[in-house]
């Protein structure tokens, strides 16, 4: 029994004395933290960054290190050559902090060789410093900006030699444009046809003298068309691009088309063809005001939604294309009424059907061949049954109701509506008010319908 018990107290002082040696341990590790835990080491070849978070952020390895490219990219110093080039920036519309602003973001982005010098955690705490050398940046990024260069004298000479081709010349452009802007800091001089050149300077002078060189046209310049009307117009139109005092047609040219004043169901968008024609479609006029423009101008959505560095979107963004403008001449649809009551011209009560037709946005004209629209519209009266206990005579009338378009002749509705009925004191009365009865149902019954679903659809 003694034995036994002397052989448990040994046990637990084993297990007392681990875990005491467990306890200074853990003391001493804690208290061995790296000195850049307590302050951030200076060393002139190095950007650094040293970071802490807590371990209760999701992901916090990985968003320390992204904490830590950005406070290094803070530190890279963006310099402008020259003033001549700073100011050359700002009076073209792109604000010297907007550049810089885009040079740290993409610096930022391309961070190369960035190094994990050094972790550190506690239970609750995790700390990373990372650090990048100074001439190794230099170094690498002096490779990007002369590879950027020799791409972009590729796609310079492009633009240059570009003709008919030009859509496919300014997507060079703004393509090489991407590929240097971000190096504005730095020198970009070159040689460029046996001459020694501020590439990014020729690029931008491109680009600027862009829009006095395309030229879109309409064949005419006028058109007359109905308003709310589905009768397709099309208008030949042609984009050109002068270059050394002659004129190219621009191929496979992207334009856009767009209402200046008024409204309307119009394509768009189209492409040129080989010879730098296409056509506007017009399917419609919504409303009713006169005249009338629409626009023609190259496309920019096309190239702007192709464009990824914002500065270079802004440039594009601010061209101001010279478009060529159709002025329309828009006028309401053009309706003829023939009307005739017991196949005589009727009475006045055809001037209801007129103010309707009016009001129905339609203009009234007299002579047929004048209009668009031909209302044939004929009502005959019969005898009813008398009434005598009322003393009271009765009318039927029965109406015929045809549409017809005047340049084909054709019949686009027609419709009867039979039994309308009326009294009167005498059949006289009884008749003639039929006439009306029957007016006032194809206005209620028929007009709005023909108006709306034939003419005006």
């Amino acid at each position: 029994m003694k034995k036994r018990l002397s052989h448990n107290i040994r046990v637990l002082g084993l297990l007392l004395l681990l875990i005491l040696l467990l306890f200074v341990n853990a003391c001493g590790f804690a208290a061995k933290e790296p000195e850049w835990v307590l302050s951030t080491p200076v060393d002139g070849a190095y950007y650094q960054a040293v970071v802490m978070l807590s371990k209760k952020v999701p992901g916090y390895v990985d968003t320390a290190r992204e904490n830590a490219l950005r406070e290094i990219s803070t530190q890279i110093s963006v310099q402008i050559d020259s003033d001549i080039a700073l100011t050359e920036t700002e009076a073209n519309g792109i604000p010297s902090n907007d550049l810089i602003s885009q040079i740290r973001s993409s610096s930022r982005n391309r961070l190369n060789g960035i190094q994990l010098a050094g972790t550190y955690q506690t239970d609750k705490d995790y700390w990373a410093y990372y650090r990048l050398s100074k001439s190794e940046y230099r170094f690498w990024r002096n490779q990007q900006k002369d590879l950027s260069v020799q791409q972009a004298i590729s796609l310079l000479s492009d633009f240059d030699s570009a003709t008919g081709d030009i859509a496919v010349g300014i997507t060079a452009l703004l393509k090489a444009l991407e590929l240097i802007v971000d190096f504005t800091d730095m020198d970009l001089s070159c040689e460029y046809k046996g001459k020694q050149v501020n590439l990014y300077n020729e690029l931008f002078n491109r680009l600027q003298r862009l829009p006095e060189s395309i030229k879109p046209l309409y064949a005419s310049q006028q058109l007359a068309v109905i308003a709310k009307t589905r009768t397709t117009h099309e208008i030949p139109v042609s984009i050109s691009y002068l270059k050394d005092n002659q004129q190219y047609p621009c191929s496979s040219f992207p334009l856009a088309f767009s209402f200046i004043k008024g409204a309307g169901d119009i394509e768009k968008k189209t492409i040129s063809d080989t010879q730098g024609a296409a056509k506007l479609t017009i399917r419609r006029i919504a409303d009713f005001a006169t005249p009338q423009q629409i626009a023609l101008s190259p496309d920019k959505e096309y190239w702007q939604s192709r464009l990824e560095n914002p500065i270079v979107k802004k440039l594009f963004t601010q061209l101001q294309f010279s478009p060529a403008y159709l002025t329309l001449l828009v006028s309401r649809p053009k309706a003829y009424l023939e009307y005739s009551f017991d196949n005589s011209a009727g009475s006045a009560y055809k001037d209801i059907l007129v103010k309707k037709l009016q009001d129905l946005d339609l203009e009234v004209v007299k002579e047929k061949a004048n209009a668009d629209y031909y209302f044939k519209v004929a009502i005959i009266s019969h005898e009813g049954e008398p009434l005598p206990l009322l003393n009271q005579h009765t009318a039927k009338a029965d109406a015929y109701v045809e549409l017809l378009d005047v340049a084909s002749g054709k019949s686009i509705y027609s419709n009867n509506l039979t039994n309308i009925k009326s009294t009167g004191n005498s059949l006289a009365i009884a008749r003639n008010k039929s006439e009306l009865v029957a007016i006032n149902e194809i206005c209620d019954k028929l007009l709005f319908m023909l108006v709306e679903q034939h003419i005006m659809n």
